[in-house]
């Protein structure tokens, strides 16, 4: 997308050249509120135009001060913000090198007409990029810098930079500065319903993980009331996808389900691909938990050649791990273990995957008798998910810590772990 007006084109030259454009005089233009001679030094740079003046002849070109001002033709605001979104659509279909093409071309032309808001959103999108290709702390960098034009953003565009700076910081271990975060925007929101709905979303999770379910819970009920007024469609669908985790959670499986086939149909409806594959992928994990386990094979290898195709290697890892889980249950440990072999290079960039995926090693040697390098694996993941102080994790492989203790005869060790897990399950709820 070009236009005629360089954004370097100095004022005087570009007065001289709307008006020419039109066929008009310097008398024409200037006249009745100025004279010709003052407008021809207006033209030439020797005399700037003073702010009345500028107003005035933006109102006989038909022009905005602004437009006048920056050179931005009418609508390019609107123009680069519809590149933008078909860019994130090119980026949830797999397209990346289109979508990057698309975000600095806009985000470059956005600069030069001063157009902070769409500046901003293309640095987001550049931030996603990296997302994308499970590049944490590239998208935590990249989503500050668009941070520092969030003031002139839409708020649910300053909302989306917090989510998924939460995210990052999350899935680098710091659950606690991720939920901090989210809440004192949430505090300081401005009552925009798609804004504290994407909010809401990005709780969730992290408290689930810190133990916190009444909070979590308390973020999914405010959510399903926001969601009846938020206008973005995309927004919905990350919050029903998140809120299914607290409905499996407080054993509402039929609920969860019909959320998580909702966010899968909100996100194919406005062609995000990638989202739409991951609400899959949670589903998988829900119909695992529910022993469904040929059904949840079934649909988690859909998600992960679905990930894999537009490349999205944070779900293929995430849907690998799980289907792992799940062959381990239907009786194939050695296959387990490949598949998690098969991804252990992607996770040691995100520690609660890291930590799932140790423990779940864990498991496998468990299945294969081998209940001294279970007992190793299962420690490390506990460390691990303590450290980050994923609890609910923490618990789970506590449990299984002490199953093995206590098959190896370690009573000792095994009431100390089953203990460690007790503490891990109160949590820091409040």
């Amino acid at each position: 997308m070009t236009y005629r007006g360089e954004m370097t084109e100095p004022l005087g030259a570009r007065i001289r050249r709307l008006r020419t454009d039109r066929g008009w005089t310097q008398r024409e233009l200037a006249e009745p509120g100025y004279d010709r001679g003052f407008l021809a030094k207006v033209e030439t740079g020797s005399r700037p135009p003073s702010e009345e003046m500028l107003g005035y002849l933006a109102g006989r070109l038909g022009l905005t001060v602004d437009e006048l001002r920056f050179g931005r033709p009418p609508g390019v605001a609107d123009e680069l913000r519809a590149s933008l979104d078909e860019g994130y659509r090119d980026l949830e279909q797999g397209r990346v090198e289109l979508a990057e093409e698309r975000f600095a071309t806009a985000g470059k032309q956005a600069a030069g007409y001063h157009l902070d808001d769409v500046e901003c959103y293309a640095r987001f999108c550049a931030a996603e990029v990296k997302w994308q290709l499970f590049d944490v702390s590239g998208a935590q960098e990249a989503l500050e810098h668009a941070a520092e034009l969030a003031d002139a953003a839409p708020p649910w565009l300053r909302a989306m930079i917090v989510h998924r700076w939460s995210g990052c910081r999350y899935l680098s271990g710091d659950a606690g500065a991720a939920i901090a975060r989210v809440e004192a925007e949430l505090a300081a929101s401005s009552g925009d319903p798609d804004a504290e709905l994407c909010l809401l979303t990005a709780l969730i999770h992290p408290l689930m993980e810190m133990g916190g379910l009444h909070r979590a819970q308390r973020a999914a009920v405010d959510g399903h009331r926001l969601a009846k007024a938020a206008t973005r469609p995309d927004f919905v669908a990350r919050f029903h996808r998140q809120a299914s985790q607290v409905w499996q959670a407080t054993g509402e499986s039929g609920r969860a389900e019909q959320d998580l086939i909702e966010a899968c149909r909100l996100f194919a409806s406005v062609g995000f691909d990638r989202d739409a594959a991951r609400c899959r992928w949670a589903r998988g994990y829900l119909l695992r938990r529910l022993g469904r386990l040929a059904e949840a094979r079934a649909e988690l290898t859909s998600a992960r050649d679905q990930l894999a195709a537009i490349g999205s290697e944070e779900g293929v890892a995430g849907a690998t791990l799980e289907l792992a889980e799940v062959r381990l249950r239907q009786g194939a440990p050695d296959e387990a273990a490949e598949l998690v072999s098969e991804v252990w290079s992607l996770l040691a960039r995100d520690v609660e995957a890291l930590g799932e995926a140790t423990g779940l090693r864990g498991q496998v040697a468990q299945a294969q008798g081998d209940l001294e390098t279970a007992t190793r694996l299962l420690r490390e993941a506990a460390e691990i998910q303590t450290g980050a102080a994923l609890h609910g994790a923490a618990v789970s492989t506590a449990l299984r810590l002490g199953d093995v203790l206590r098959q190896r005869g370690h009573l000792d060790e095994a009431i100390a772990a089953y203990r460690r897990g007790l503490d891990s399950a109160a949590g820091p709820e409040a």
